[in-house]
């Protein structure tokens, strides 16, 4: 059956009858997405939807940085990679059991490739790296190397694999954001690291181009936000308990309502909640420029820090954060005059 002919449209996800319908569709060279004529007015407006996905990104980015603040400030007890696994993904997948039974743990439209490139992946590989490097090197360090490489490796792929291609501001707005974040803490966490502490920056370094992929591959798997959501922490959980009968596990170790912060923290806010917001703004706007927003995540864990338990700020570390933020501005396409015309065209 013939498709519809496909317009331009810079603001909007690939909608998933086009993927369904036809499997070898793929994006014009240059275009973030394609969406049939005819489709529009079946959904909702593309300025809506762009709209509420920055709102996503915007409650992603606060959400991942207020579990940094609060878990540098809560108890520290000894979790090892699966400990952290569990908390995170088993308390998500009882959070959304009522999805699960109506959706199943293979939501359509997800194939069984699905289970390995956006579950396994975006859930049980990143956590179990990011949880493994912290073995290595200090938990503060993770926020440096993860979220700061992230805007990068992303955009890269995207050039890859989804052909998408740059302007020269958007390319200085990447540029900029590595270099702030040099200055935010990353040239503070190499010149102090101790004896060994390259492995965890190694782990770290992986576990963001990991979630970079999963990132892409999402956006290309048609599945929406809760779908999504279950898919990720469902496969996940099983993942990590396929495991736990061969480690030791420290999960009450500690005391009962440290447990149960870390269950909130990691399964109910950066399990359940960052998931959805984050697959959301993935499905209607490109992943290179959700993923430039994941490096104010530093700059805004270092002033919530400064705000809220009265850690420094020094001179560089200001500098770094305003250089980051004026990066994400350029990366995003925010003070881009063609992407801005070109999203008010689509």
């Amino acid at each position: 059956q013939r498709l519809p002919p496909l317009v331009h449209n810079q603001a909007w996800g690939l909608e998933r009858h086009s993927v369904n319908e036809n499997p070898k569709l793929r994006w014009p060279r240059g275009a973030e997405c394609a969406t049939p004529v005819g489709t529009m007015t079946a959904h909702a407006s593309p300025t809506k939807s762009t709209t509420l996905a920055w709102i996503a990104v915007a409650v992603t980015m606060l959400i991942w940085t207020s579990f940094l603040v609060v878990t540098r400030a809560a108890a520290n007890i000894s979790l090892g990679p699966v400990d952290i696994g569990l908390l995170r993904f088993l308390t998500a997948t009882l959070v959304l059991t009522p999805l699960i039974i109506k959706r199943g743990g293979l939501p359509a439209p997800a194939e069984r490739k699905h289970i390995l490139t956006v579950a396994l992946l975006g859930g049980f590989g990143f956590v179990l790296l990011l949880a493994s490097g912290m073995r290595y090197a200090p938990v503060a360090d993770s926020t440096i190397f993860a979220p700061s490489m992230l805007p990068l490796y992303v955009a890269v792929l995207s050039m890859l694999i989804l052909g998408e291609r740059f302007s020269r501001v958007r390319i200085m707005g990447f540029a900029l954001i590595l270099i702030g974040a040099v200055g935010v803490g990353g040239w503070e966490v190499i010149a102090a690291s101790g004896d060994g502490a390259w492995r965890g920056h190694l782990y770290f370094t992986v576990a963001s181009f990991v979630w970079a992929v999963f990132t892409i591959k999402y956006r290309a798997s048609g599945l929406d936000a809760l779908s999504g959501a279950v898919l990720l922490c469902f496969w996940s959980a099983l993942a990590f308990l396929a495991m736990a009968p061969f480690v030791e596990l420290r999960l009450f170790v500690g005391p009962r309502a440290t447990l149960l912060f870390h269950m909130v923290m990691q399964g109910v806010l950066a399990g359940v909640a960052s998931t959805i917001t984050y697959a959301y703004a993935l499905r209607h706007i490109a992943p290179s420029k959700v993923a430039a927003c994941a490096a104010l995540v530093p700059p805004l864990a270092a002033l919530s820090g400064w705000v809220f338990l009265g850690e420094p700020v020094g001179v560089v570390k200001a500098v770094g954060i305003a250089v980051v933020a004026g990066g994400v501005l350029l990366a995003s396409g925010a003070l881009d005059r063609r992407e801005r015309a070109a999203q008010a065209a689509g």
